[in-house]
């Protein structure tokens, strides 16, 4: 079974997978277990990862448009040079992510726990950070034009 089989199995666990340059857009990841895994030069867009538990991941140089994150677990996930524009996170737990040089406009963050992220030279405009519990959240040399921050308590937010 080839290794982007074994991540769309019904049910399946994927680890230790490295991929690249391959087209995922649209296929369901929803609560599956990936772990040790790295997407480079991917597209992932429209993908769904609803409910899902993801350990120890690089995502770089990919397209992630309008990616459903929705209710995932993000546990050590780097995203890097890439496009997260209408990304859903919507009610994630994130734990120490990192999100470089990304475009992530019109993202959704809305209700998340976000423990340990941190956010530099991303294009976050028009960007929804509403309701998000935070603990060590760093925002820093990104853009947040027109961003909602409603109801996030800003006290432990390094702008």
């Amino acid at each position: 079974m080839d290794a982007i089989s074994r991540m769309i199995e019904e049910e399946g666990e994927a680890y230790g997978l490295s991929l690249s340059s391959e087209d995922l857009s649209g296929i369901s990841f929803d609560s599956r277990i990936i772990r040790d895994t790295s997407f480079s030069s991917c597209c992932l867009a429209s993908a769904s990862f609803h409910d899902a538990a993801l350990t120890d991941i690089t995502i770089e140089s990919s397209d992630l448009s309008s990616v459903d994150f929705s209710n995932a677990s993000l546990l050590h996930v780097t995203i890097r040079d890439s496009k997260l524009p209408g990304a859903l996170f919507s009610e994630c737990r994130a734990r120490d992510v990192r999100i470089e040089n990304c475009v992530a406009m019109y993202s959704t963050f809305d209700s998340s726990n976000l423990r340990d992220v941190t956010i530099i030279d991303t294009d976050l405009s028009g960007s929804s950070l509403s309701y998000c519990k935070t603990e060590r959240l760093s925002i820093t040399s990104s853009s947040l034009v027109r961003a909602s921050l409603r109801s996030t308590p800003l006290s432990s937010v390094d702008l």
